[in-house]
């Protein structure tokens, strides 16, 4: 009996061994699990990390897009702009080229009207001088033709007295100088003759 006590309490024993590494494995894999759950909930929050970033780096892809969009945008309006300031400088340049031949033709008329006022005034002093020489000679004139207004009227007050003398009884008081004497009688004068 003794041997039968002896591998019953071997058999305990290895019972014992055995339910102790049945608990260690037991305990084993209760670890491996926790730490198979802590690995997989480290792979989803990891895979949740990632897809975060995949979603930041698909937004930033567009946003890079969109920033790509809107610079190709401001080079073209940078090029329609250059090209419109290229053209207004053109337009410029012609304009200010114009208004150099503007005032070039400006000076040119400006100096032509110099002379011209020149050449007026000169014209006005010799216009005034003529005219102060046609007013000497009309007063020259006017004196002339009133001396020979009077040597006229004188000739003719003496030509009356002389046709009174060859004609006595002659009326020649209502006599003028377009009246002359026919046949000792005073007739007026024909001008046709």
């Amino acid at each position: 009996m003794g041997a039968l006590k002896e591998e019953k309490q071997a058999w305990g024993l290895r019972e014992e061994a055995h339910q102790a590494s049945l608990k260690m494995t037991q305990e084993a894999r209760e670890g491996a699990e926790a730490y198979a759950h802590e690995v997989e909930q480290a792979y989803a929050d990891l895979l949740a990390h990632f897809t975060y970033h995949q979603i930041q780096n698909i937004g930033l892809q567009e946003v890079v897009r969109a920033f790509e969009a809107q610079r190709k945008e401001i080079e073209e309006l940078c090029a329609t702009r250059e090209q419109k300031l290229t053209e207004a400088e053109g337009v410029l340049a012609a304009k200010v080229e114009a208004l150099d031949l503007l005032q070039a033709e400006c000076k040119r008329l400006h100096t032509e009207a110099n002379k011209l006022q020149v050449g007026k005034d000169f014209l006005d002093k010799q216009l005034a001088s003529k005219d102060s020489r046609i007013d000497e000679l009309e007063r020259a004139n006017q004196e002339l033709t009133n001396e020979m207004a009077g040597v006229f009227g004188e000739g003719f007050k003496e030509a009356l007295a002389q046709a009174s003398c060859e004609n006595p009884g002659i009326n020649v008081s209502n006599c003028d100088p377009t009246s002359h004497i026919v046949d000792g009688k005073v007739v007026p004068l024909d001008l046709d003759d």
